[in-house]
């Protein structure tokens, strides 16, 4: 009896999922991220359910593995748009194409297994450790005189190295993040080590998947297109990025609006997604975005700004912005905007000025139904260039919060040949 009053109050919480992003896999995190009904978490161990959306590739399919065979039973594995790992392709595998369909998949799946009509998933690994240990060393735990071998199983720490920035002798921590780290680009997996919580070094092992741009982008690289409708799509891209980042700084309430502007940017009128931007930005400043969540450091410059391009380029002080070129653009009275300091800071203060810029343009573009003039050089949301190694060179060093946020203000992943499915 106690078990059932426990399941019947259970199901009607929010349905905990962990998203594993494979290629083009966003649109299921941002339509999961507006259901009340469905509480995305951080680590598939506070999860019931795993989501895979998105294609994912051979060589990453192991680390899917891994990932499934965290989540504690009673579990389940939704695909959306993506192929079933072959130990999980069976009849009952819950396959989604239709984006509408994923909610209601999801918390149904979530009922099912909360009151025992479905199984838990099996486990798809061995269950060994990684290090053996028993029966080895010189007392068979593993471990060999003062600091070698892998004692129950866990290395020992190496010895204690001066930090990076204060010269305090830590332990060095050597891990693996990804490429399913759902606080960073999907796809981007790297091996990372912290002494304390300051970055010692970061070496990309897997990038991040290709972005893909929006249809209209690719249709405009051949054709004359509405400014207007390349505009909005702009500003959707800029508030995706900013619905990460106020994720990331544990400022859900803004994310969510971020996320809800995100997804008006197709069809709400202009005048009132302006107003209702420059709130969203008030916001920011009065919950402390700028002065709270946002390290000084990772300033980009010079040549290294340039190869990224784009915002990041721009907040660093480069001009560089093909709509200058246009002269659909220039007739709208369009000039690039820029900043300065080229830190993180800068790149968010630099979305802000584009997504105020594209409003402007919207509005004036809409009046005169005013269309782009090139195609051989077409401005896109994102830069054109790869951060990878510039990641590797500039998170070293930094905290481990500042690492995060530095690569939630860059576009990391390079941008797909082929326009979003």
């Amino acid at each position: 009896m106690a078990v059932s009053w426990l399941s019947r109050l259970a199901v009607r919480g929010p349905a905990t999922v962990f998203p594993a992003l494979g290629m083009h896999g966003e649109d299921a995190l941002y339509r999961l991220a507006r259901d009340p009904g469905i509480a995305l978490v951080d680590t598939p161990r506070h999860a019931a359910i795993l989501l895979v959306a998105g294609g994912v590739p051979p060589h990453l399919q192991d680390a899917l593995r891994r990932v499934h065979d965290q989540l504690p039973a009673p579990c389940a594995t939704l695909w959306y748009q993506s192929e079933p790992l072959l130990e999980l392709n069976q009849p009952g595998a819950v396959i989604i194409d239709d984006p509408a369909a994923l909610p209601g998949a999801v918390k149904k799946t979530w009922r099912r297994l909360i009151t025992r009509e479905q199984d838990t998933a099996p486990r798809l690994l061995p269950d060994t450790p990684p290090n053996p240990w028993q029966g080895l060393g010189d007392d068979g735990h593993g471990g060999e005189g003062m600091m070698g071998g892998v004692p129950y199983g866990r290395p020992m720490a190496m010895p204690p190295t001066p930090d990076l920035r204060d010269g305090l002798a830590l332990d060095v921590l050597t891990f693996r993040l990804g490429p399913f780290f759902p606080l960073w680009p999907a796809g981007l997996a790297a091996e990372v080590a912290l002494q304390g919580d300051i970055v010692q070094q970061f070496a990309v092992v897997s990038p991040a998947f290709p972005q893909a741009v929006p249809q209209i982008f690719v249709e405009a690289q051949s054709r004359p297109v509405a400014i207007a409708e390349l505009e909005r799509k702009r500003v959707q891209h800029h508030l995706y990025a900013f619905f990460h980042a106020l994720g990331l700084a544990h400022l859900p309430g803004l994310a969510r609006r971020a996320l809800a502007l995100a997804e008006q940017c197709d069809s709400r009128p202009v005048q009132a997604l302006d107003k209702a931007f420059t709130a969203f930005e008030r916001a920011l400043v009065r919950r402390g975005f700028f002065a709270l969540y946002l390290p000084r450091g990772a300033t980009l410059e010079g040549e290294d700004a340039r190869a990224l391009g784009g915002v990041a380029a721009r907040a660093a002080g480069v001009e560089d912005d093909a709509r200058h070129a246009d002269d659909g653009y220039r007739r709208l009275g369009f000039s690039p905007v820029t900043q300065q300091a080229g830190d993180v800071p800068a790149r968010w203060r630099q979305r802000l000025a584009e997504i105020q810029q594209s409003l402007r343009l919207i509005g004036r573009a809409e009046q005169g139904d005013a269309v782009t003039a090139a195609t051989d050089s077409i401005e896109l949301p994102q830069g054109t260039g790869s951060a990878h190694e510039l990641l590797e060179n500039q998170l070293p060093g930094l905290e481990w919060s500042e690492a995060l946020a530095t690569v939630a203000s860059l576009d990391v992943a390079e941008v797909s040949p082929w326009p979003h499915p």
